[in-house]
């Protein structure tokens, strides 16, 4: 699978972790359709599975899902860092790290949402190639992967995105968590 074709499983992972508002739900079957031109692939078959879950769904039972899996699950919210750093001050250099992490590669973040929200960072990572997005994923791969484990796709249909993501973070060879120290050490930290 080329650099392209996982930055679109990025890009519709990002979108369908969007709240499923009256326009979110009218676009599915766009988005169903826009989902046949990617190659086969496990990735492919686990968002077709949720966008055949989530259109038979009416508006009202896909927001309360939605709202009863990330807003009110505390272990499963959409704000990486905060699980493992809450309010705590180390969340904020955290913060900090990926809104200028963005900034120096051209991605511009929108001020609406904080810059660890999982959609944004998938956005990012469906707006640049592979070598940029590393570090952001490998530093925060835990956090993600405890969410992924949370969401059981025959539990919950967001676990079949959370398993995308997760299918094509490896795809882009993000397998093991980067400590920090690590990161610093290395000449690709800020690219």
């Amino acid at each position: 699978m080329e650099d392209y074709e996982i930055q679109q499983v990025f890009q519709f992972c990002s979108y369908l972790l969007s709240y499923p508002d009256r326009e979110f739900t009218g676009s599915l079957p766009v988005i169903s359709e826009e989902l046949t031109n990617l190659i086969e692939s496990p990735m492919k078959v686990e968002l077709h599975q949720y966008l055949q879950k989530a259109m038979k769904m009416r508006s009202s039972e896909l927001v309360s899902i939605y709202v009863d899996t990330f807003d009110f699950g505390k272990k499963t919210n959409l704000y990486i860092t905060y699980m493992t750093n809450g309010e705590q001050r180390e969340r904020g250099m955290d913060l900090l790290f990926l809104k200028n992490y963005y900034q120096l590669h051209g991605f511009s973040a929108t001020d609406k949402e904080l810059p660890d929200y999982l959609p944004l960072m998938l956005e990012f990572a469906g707006a640049v190639d592979q070598e940029t997005m590393k570090p952001v994923f490998q530093r925060y791969l835990t956090n993600i992967k405890e969410i992924a484990d949370r969401l059981q796709p025959e539990d919950n249909l967001y676990g079949h995105i959370l398993k995308a993501t997760m299918l094509a973070l490896e795809k882009a060879g993000i397998t093991k968590l980067v400590r920090r120290s690590d990161e610093i050490c290395s000449n690709s930290f800020y690219g």
